[in-house]
């Protein structure tokens, strides 16, 4: 069982590690991976995650997840108390074409709230689907456009789950954050957006699992 921070949150981004297997019989690249690069987890398990335990009553949820798992997402969303409202595409420069047709060059965000009422977006006005035609980066990781969007539109605290790098004004919890430059340094008092970047209180921007 995940043991989360005892902090609750209005936002919460998840990016599930979903068992997708790499392999199979279609030629590929010399230099792709064959296998995922962290630890994955069965569906059950994603589907017990225990977002009740960090969510505020209408929290907006976003949950990434892929074509292939995209029906399942549905079901997870639902196993966590959480009420659909869209789904944002993510569109990038390339992708797999895995039955010698489409390339597959999208993932999808869900947008759903946990509980009711769903808290009130921060704006209105902004587009539903991301554009991310930048250099590739670590896998499965998400492009900064997706966050400054959050950021506009849904309310802190904030909190990234499984997340792969620490972000400014966000909560992160995962096995694969890097936390320890941020979790080193002495939190100056008093300090301001102009100073090293860190926040004027007491909290770290860096939250680690004991496991996972």
């Amino acid at each position: 069982m995940i043991k989360f921070p005892e902090r609750k949150y209005n936002t919460v981004v998840i990016d599930p590690p979903w068992a997708i297997s790499l392999t199979g019989e279609v030629k590929r690249r010399e230099n792709r991976a064959k296998k995922l690069p962290y630890k994955t987890m069965s569906l059950q398990e994603i589907k017990e995650i225990p977002i009740r335990d960090i969510a505020n009553v209408g929290c907006h949820i976003y949950c990434w997840t892929t074509n292939k798992m995209l029906k399942d997402t549905f079901e997870v969303l639902q196993s966590w108390g959480v009420n659909f409202h869209l789904c944002m595409p993510l569109v990038k420069p390339s992708g797999l074409a895995p039955c010698f047709g489409y390339v597959f060059a999208s993932e999808f965000c869900l947008l759903g709230f946990y509980g009711k009422p769903m808290q009130k977006f921060l704006k209105a006005g902004e587009l539903n689907w991301i554009k991310a035609f930048n250099k590739a980066g670590t896998h499965s990781s998400k492009p900064d456009e997706f966050y400054k969007l959050v950021e506009k539109m849904s309310p802190s605290p904030r909190i990234d789950i499984f997340a792969r790098k620490q972000r400014l004004g966000w909560d992160v919890f995962g096995d694969e954050v890097d936390a320890q430059q941020i979790l080193n340094k002495e939190v100056k008092s008093g300090c301001d957006a102009n100073d090293d970047g860190i926040p004027p209180n007491n909290k770290l921007l860096g939250i680690l699992p004991n496991e996972l």
